[in-house]
């Protein structure tokens, strides 16, 4: 949908604003927000400022993402008060913007409030704040941040505004509200589907690895609780039996230079290198000299190994030769396809009993040793193979569909605010006539 341009612009004379409005104005920052230094009181709750969600109390944070942020105890004296309404320069401003903050209580003096003039809408000024041109121009305030300085009120003060009709603020706020809640579902849905695709893809790697193709195959009690029952002709074995499993080695100190080579014939694997995989390891950031590779554990490529520390229990298989840490486990001869196993341990199914897949997962030689597989005589292990690359690469597919609907519903989501706030766009009619529109339809 394009969306019509006021009838007349002039220039901002501002770089990140560019054409304004011929009846918007523009005004030093400092007269439109000033800078809050009132000392936290006694019963303020403390808050803590994000890019991800924004200004919560901290009790409300790490229920969100389940971590703890370290409270003020002793010394409590230098929080700051913080009321409804005020915006938060947090020292990670720079990357995402200025936060508004809808709560009344303390936060920490690292980060600054600005009080809102009563010219000020909160709604317009919370999208202004995040869009990108401002958030750019607000990295352009000081080099410094990049080596670690917060932004402070002085950064902030840098930057003029845009002077809007009160009743003007308050159309756009209302119209990106509106829209943005909109694109916000769209997204939603798709993110609804990708958790769909994600349970489907998991159980249809689970069935194949512990039912077979057959659904007529006769079946048997397994006696194990993540197998259930399997087919007839199938082999239950512990996985301790089909190769030894052992843990990676590190040279140390691990940052001893003289440990890597960029011209090294064998790649370091770090648990980062594995979390961003697809379950195939094709490069490394960094690659070991001979030394620091003979004082680890080699692979060569085809093989499979598993991850026991951060992203615990995800499998990988490796394309090139790499070195592994003892952060993952490897099977250094396995007597069948390492295809399957990796299968196995890519449905999460396997880990029943060993705690929560992914994150609370205890694995070590002997727990993973000791998981027990089901394992079909090997032609038929070869059509599960074949059948599983094809299924997963069908619902592959259609979750990359779903990622880049989303990619591109928050691309427009970004721009529309930009032209929004920033005066390309002349929302006000649209927001009146809305109804109207609502109503013919």
């Amino acid at each position: 949908m394009s969306f019509p341009r006021y009838e007349s612009y002039k220039d901002s004379d501002l770089h990140w604003l560019g054409e304004i409005p011929s009846h918007w104005n523009i005004m030093q920052s400092r007269r439109l927000f000033a800078l809050r230094k009132d000392k936290a009181t006694e019963n303020d709750r403390q808050l803590t400022a994000s890019q991800k969600h924004g200004v919560l109390y901290q009790d409300d944070y790490t229920a969100l993402e389940g971590q703890k942020v370290v409270q003020v105890i002793t010394g409590a004296e230098i929080l700051k008060h913080v009321e409804p309404n005020d915006f938060v320069i947090s020292m990670r401003s720079f990357q995402g913007g200025i936060e508004w903050c809808g709560y009344r209580g303390s936060i920490s003096s690292a980060y600054v409030m600005l009080i809102p003039s009563d010219a000020i809408n909160v709604r317009f000024f919370s999208y202004l704040f995040k869009c990108k041109p401002y958030i750019q121009a607000l990295q352009s305030t000081s080099n410094l941040v990049r080596d670690g300085q917060a932004l402070r009120y002085e950064n902030f003060t840098l930057i003029n505004l845009p002077v809007i009709p009160y009743t003007e603020q308050q159309t756009i706020a209302a119209f990106l509200d509106r829209e943005t809640a909109k694109i916000d579902a769209l997204m939603a849905e798709q993110q609804w589907l990708i958790e769909l695709l994600k349970e489907k893809r998991q159980a249809v790697i689970s069935h194949a690895v512990t039912k077979g193709l057959n659904p007529d195959a006769p079946m048997k009690d397994s006696g194990i609780e993540w197998l259930g029952e399997v087919p007839e002709h199938w082999e239950v074995v512990s996985i301790k039996w089909l190769s030894p499993v052992l843990r990676g080695a590190s040279p140390r100190p691990i940052d001893d230079q003289k440990y890597f080579d960029d011209d090294g014939e064998y790649s370091w694997v770090r648990i980062a290198d594995v979390s961003a995989s697809d379950g195939i390891l094709r490069e490394t950031t960094q690659k070991l000299s001979d030394l620091g590779s003979s004082l680890s554990v080699k692979i060569e490529p085809g093989s499979i190994f598993v991850s026991i520390a951060g992203t615990v229990g995800k499998p990988c298989i490796s394309a090139i030769k790499a070195c592994i840490h003892d952060g993952f486990v490897y099977f250094p001869k396995l007597e069948i396809n390492p295809q399957f196993l990796y299968r196995i341990f890519e449905s999460g199914t396997c880990y029943a009993g060993l705690g929560k897949w992914g994150t609370q997962l205890n694995l070590n030689t002997d727990t993973i040793g000791s998981i027990r597989v089901a394992l079909p005589p090997q032609e038929e292990l070869n059509h599960v193979l074949t059948f599983l690359d094809r299924e997963t690469a069908k619902i592959d597919a259609f979750t990359a569909e779903a990622q880049t609907a989303i990619a591109l519903l928050q691309e427009r989501r970004t721009a529309l605010i930009s032209a929004a706030v920033t005066g390309k766009i002349d929302v006000r009619g649209l927001v009146a006539t809305q109804p109207e529109r609502e109503a013919a339809a």
